[in-house]
């Protein structure tokens, strides 16, 4: 098991969560607030069904493009037919690999800098097959090649400089490991200035200027150096007519890269 691995008897267990980083409050601050502003604070019992919710939900319509997301990572995880060890980065409140781990008994690792909703998430998703981990990735001391998974699950705008991410991450994957990044908006160059213009605003709008300092917006040239396809590609000319024809899907690329 990968936790005899990390070591997790050197570590405070708080609530259920690992810590294995210095605890650090100013940017979880500000994002509570900003998550409770646009109403995206769940309770235990709406966190459980996610990524289903409530047609009253202020955001049923992007959980439901979610939901296609979801099920397309839950299929592909039927290619693993032995148990694997999985990391999900900037797990947030954890119902990924809430969800995931009820259909698979894969180790699950999820690890955030958000130690409010890692409480909840160790609450609600309470298994064995889980653990929850307050860490920095940059700093945590995670041993290498030991995950056949990490997920970047909605959250890759969150970190400044992708191609550093991604030169940590693969050394914490094996030699047949992968990266999947989901559900997150990468751009082309000029598509990003403008995009950048209207998170200013959008934050701005909400009372929430300082946000926009912590939120990014990366471009395909970014995996430049990396080993990458991208298994859904939105711009696709089907996806296209789905969307127009008939469900919508998720607007983001589905990218996996490999060691």
């Amino acid at each position: 098991m990968i936790y005899k691995l990390i070591n997790f008897e050197n570590y405070t267990l708080e609530a259920g969560i690992y810590i294995l980083t210095a605890i650090n409050k100013s940017f979880e601050e500000t994002y509570l607030k900003v998550r409770e502003k646009e109403k995206r604070i769940f309770s235990d019992q709406e966190l459980r069904l996610l990524p289903f919710t409530q047609g009253n939900n202020p955001h049923h319509k992007e959980w439901n493009l979610r939901i296609k997301s979801f099920q397309r990572f839950k299929d592909y995880l039927k290619l693993y037919k032995a148990n694997i060890n999985l990391l999900d980065l900037g797990c947030g409140n954890g119902w990924f690999c809430g969800q995931l781990s009820s259909l698979y008994n894969h180790n699950f690792y999820c690890a955030d800098i958000n130690l409010t909703e890692l409480k909840q998430a160790g609450r609600v998703f309470n298994s064995e097959k889980i653990k929850f981990m307050y860490a920095d990735i940059f700093t945590a001391d995670f041993p290498e090649n030991i995950f056949d998974i990490i997920t970047i699950n909605a959250v890759a705008q969150y970190f400044p400089d992708l191609k550093r991410l991604l030169n940590k991450l693969v050394k914490l994957i094996n030699a047949t490991g992968k990266i999947h990044i989901i559900d997150s908006p990468f751009y082309s160059k000029n598509d990003a200035v403008n995009a950048k213009k209207r998170t200013v605003d959008y934050y701005s709008s909400i009372g929430f200027p300082e946000m926009a300092d912590n939120y990014f917006h990366h471009t395909y040239e970014d995996l430049s150096n990396f080993d990458y396809r991208i298994l859904y590609k939105p711009q696709a000319l089907l996806t296209k007519m789905t969307n127009l024809f008939f469900r919508k899907d998720s607007p983001f690329p589905w990218i996996v890269i490999n060691n």
